[in-house]
């Protein structure tokens, strides 16, 4: 069975002469004349028209809005098909014909009121491009176990939207437990060492060599920091209750996207791990981001590698040390981007990384190489006597 349809807006008022073309005793001349788009009605009422006009009894009249509607251009349609009260029939008709790609697909699949017929009807064809598009919009897959069972069937589901929709699996149909860092308040004191938190640790001075870690000690546990009261350690079912999660999924893709951008800290903490990158990707665009939450996010595993790719590549974020720090010691972070940043670190985070076991060979590698040019004293030469 699938799942509930999303809630509807009342149908809106039809212009008059709709509801005369639509009459049984409507003539046939007046029909074909809504068939071809020649009334003087806006164009919401012409859309809906020519829609119905399709199983017209009349072959000429049907033929003639069909036609019509296949003339469509995107950029004539999309201004109906955006609005809230947007007749289900017009998004489903528009959805199936394949006239609409890219961004313009896009927003009928997104639409609220897009029903869940349409949307599994696409997800079970070979359109890799709106299959793609319909695994972003998480909160339908999730409230419709039939559309998530058609996906998860379909050969033709890309590798990009398989690996998307397993982990809409394992977030919010498995029980593996989630981790939801509390943000500090914003505002002047969120810059302060306070709110660092433990995933950005105040490590801009290098310690001296007492401060180093015993050898053969673990380096990579040494130096993790403390528990901190603020990470808590949540269930699926205890994170679904938090007011600002619970908030965030009956949102759409589009609604997120806007959210992430204009949002508060929370809400950014939450969907910097949006499974649609077009969301997450937003969190790093909003004016409010603080160099703090950049060094959270650079901490963070459970986040898209685009993300740790974005922050690497931003010369701003990256002049801040615990960014750098963070980025090194995640092992997401591909190291093409980290290995320019260990000439950065001080000595004691130099060893660290070289003994980090969960990061690639080849940054401990180099990490290791640097710090011992850096602590070892250089070899003395000498001439030898004639």
């Amino acid at each position: 069975m699938s799942g509930a349809e999303p809630a509807l807006k009342p149908a809106p008022a039809r212009h008059p002469l709709v509801e005369r073309v639509l009459a049984p005793d409507a003539p046939e001349a007046l029909r074909l004349g809504a068939a071809r788009g020649s009334l003087p009605i806006p164009l919401v009422d012409r859309l809906y028209a020519q829609l119905i006009l399709l199983d017209d009894r009349s072959g000429a009249v049907a033929a003639a809005a069909r036609d019509s509607l296949a003339k469509m251009s995107a950029e004539t349609a999309l201004p109906v098909l955006r609005e809230p009260g947007c007749d289900p029939k017009l998004l489903d008709h528009f959805a199936r014909t394949g006239q609409f790609h890219g961004e313009d697909l896009a927003t009928i699949i997104a639409h609220p009121a897009v029903p869940n017929a349409t949307l599994e009807a696409l997800a079970s064809g070979t359109d890799a491009e709106a299959l793609s598009l319909i695994v972003t919009n998480e909160v339908r897959i999730i409230n419709n176990p039939q559309l998530f069972a058609a996906l998860r069937a379909n050969a033709a589901l890309p590798p990009d939207g398989r690996r998307r929709l397993a982990e809409l699996e394992r977030d919010f149909i498995g029980k593996e437990p989630i981790r939801l860092r509390a943000v500090a308040p914003e505002g002047p004191a969120a810059t302060g060492p306070a709110a660092a938190g433990p995933a950005a640790p105040d490590l801009a001075s290098t310690p001296g060599p007492s401060e180093l870690p015993a050898p053969g000690a673990d380096a990579a546990e040494e130096t993790l920091p403390a528990a901190d009261p603020a990470l808590e350690v949540l269930s699926e079912e205890a994170l679904q209750q938090t007011a600002a999660f619970q908030r965030i999924m009956k949102l759409n893709v589009a609604e997120r996207q806007v959210l992430a951008m204009k949002g508060n800290g929370e809400e950014r903490a939450i969907l910097v791990r949006d499974t649609a990158r077009i969301v997450s990707q937003a969190v790093l665009k909003n004016p409010r981001l603080t160099e703090t939450e950049i060094a959270v996010f650079a901490a963070m595993r459970n986040v898209h590698e685009d993300i740790l790719r974005t922050i690497a590549s931003n010369r701003d974020w990256t002049k801040t040390y615990g960014v750098v720090v963070a980025l090194i010691r995640n092992p997401k972070t591909p190291p093409g981007l980290t290995l320019q940043f260990l000439g950065r670190l001080g000595t004691r985070d130099l060893k660290i990384a070289a003994g980090d076991k969960n990061i690639p060979e080849v940054l401990r590698r180099h990490a290791r190489e640097l710090f011992i040019s850096r602590t070892q004293p250089p070899k003395k030469t000498y001439k030898k006597g004639h």
